[in-house]
């Protein structure tokens, strides 16, 4: 490939947003992965919602969106930009050629991803201790009820 091509291909790749920019939708399929140049990014969850939460700050050398470009599947968070940033764009057709050539950058998407899947395995144990929470209050509710039934059956009062 000729110098001239690859230097727009390059281009290409990089993208600037400024600060509060969102740059990946939580639910939408993001078909590349970035590595932050310059700048920082904020990565969240229920961005913009009453129960938004902040998972982290990205900056400098970091990597986002290989979960979703790598599954093909909605991105599980929003990433937005913290300050002006400038990233590199890396489609799934240029990941391997990526990754050949920036071996340090596949450590940090597996540390992502590692990331990621603990973050994701938090909110699922908080979410089964809130539904064994309100099943135990559900429980207890029924069992009171059953009592009162119980109680009006044994003064006489038919239900």
């Amino acid at each position: 490939m000729d110098m001239l091509k690859q230097e727009n291909m390059d281009k290409q790749r990089m993208r600037t947003f400024c600060a509060d920019e969102i740059i990946v939708r939580e639910g939408e399929v993001c078909d590349a992965l970035y590595k932050i140049l310059s700048g920082s990014v904020a990565v969240y969850v229920r961005y913009g919602e009453e129960d938004e939460h902040l998972i982290g700050i990205y900056s400098r050398g970091r990597c986002f969106g290989e979960m979703s470009v790598l599954s093909e599947q909605p991105s599980t968070c929003t990433v937005v930009a913290y300050d002006d940033v400038l990233l590199m764009r890396i489609t799934k057709e240029f990941m391997e050629d990526f990754i050949r050539n920036n071996p340090r950058n596949a450590a940090d998407i597996m540390k992502n991803m590692g990331h990621t899947i603990t973050v994701m395995q938090k909110n699922i144990d908080l979410l089964l201790d809130d539904l064994n929470e309100k099943q135990d209050l559900s429980k207890k509710r029924t069992q009171e009820i059953q009592d009162k039934i119980r109680q009006y059956r044994a003064n006489g009062i038919m239900i």
